[in-house]
């Protein structure tokens, strides 16, 4: 609040002119004056500070607004990153476990197809190894093969390989049941043919061979199955 002052004269010095005295009316018109002015200040002062404090308090409440909805776009948008992601990995998961069965099946073909492969070359050997250690083997081939010709047929011929034969002469096996052994180079070893007047029999070991690992093939197959 403006301070109210009244003017003080001292009083003249010898010899020089005395001044008149304000009237009281002129130091009242002063002392209103003065309050008016000091009151004009105060306002003044206060608008002023007023101004700027409001302006520092929207600064403050302008940062304060604009970091939080900083915050809250960060938010959103890690959010939204993170949603990406989780998608891109499920995404990625699905593709990665449906190439792994892909490649565990077809890992698993090529397995059961190698090892029927071994299966079908051991069979061949054995098969060799049999026939030449064991030449007897090739009569228990044609006698399954008379099995199913008729006992009533007067005119048979038996063929064999030559060196099936060959074997079985060496140990003084020239027939089977009674009928001669004739050579056929056309046949393989362990196969046999049968002619009769009315037909023609053949009991081949890659026929034989080729049934068994038919059956391999369908075992694994079936031991591949899911329980």
């Amino acid at each position: 609040m403006p301070v109210a002052y009244r003017r003080y004269r001292f009083p003249p010095l010898y010899g020089e002119p005395q001044q008149p005295e304000a009237s009281q009316e002129e130091e009242q018109a002063a002392y209103s004056e003065s309050l008016e002015q000091g009151y004009q200040d105060g306002l003044q002062q206060g608008h002023a500070a007023g101004l700027e404090q409001g302006r520092q308090e929207g600064l403050r409440l302008g940062m304060e607004q604009g970091i939080e909805q900083g915050r809250q776009q960060s938010l959103a948008q890690l959010r939204e990153l993170q949603q990406n992601l989780a998608d891109e990995l499920r995404q990625w998961q699905s593709s990665a476990e449906q190439q792994w069965q892909q490649v565990s099946l077809s890992a698993l073909h090529r397995q059961r197809e190698q090892l029927c492969q071994l299966v079908e070359e051991v069979s061949r050997r054995v098969i060799r190894s049999e026939l030449t250690l064991n030449p007897q083997q090739v009569l228990v081939i044609v006698e399954e093969a008379l099995s199913g010709i008729d006992s009533r047929t007067q005119e048979l011929q038996l063929f064999v390989n030559p060196d099936d034969r060959a074997r079985l002469k060496e140990i003084g096996i020239t027939e089977c049941q009674g009928w001669a052994l004739h050579e056929d180079a056309a046949l393989a070893p362990g196969d046999c043919r049968i002619e009769t007047e009315t037909l023609t029999l053949e009991a081949l070991t890659e026929e034989r061979l080729q049934k068994g690992m038919a059956r391999v093939a369908r075992s694994l197959e079936s031991s591949d199955e899911p329980a």
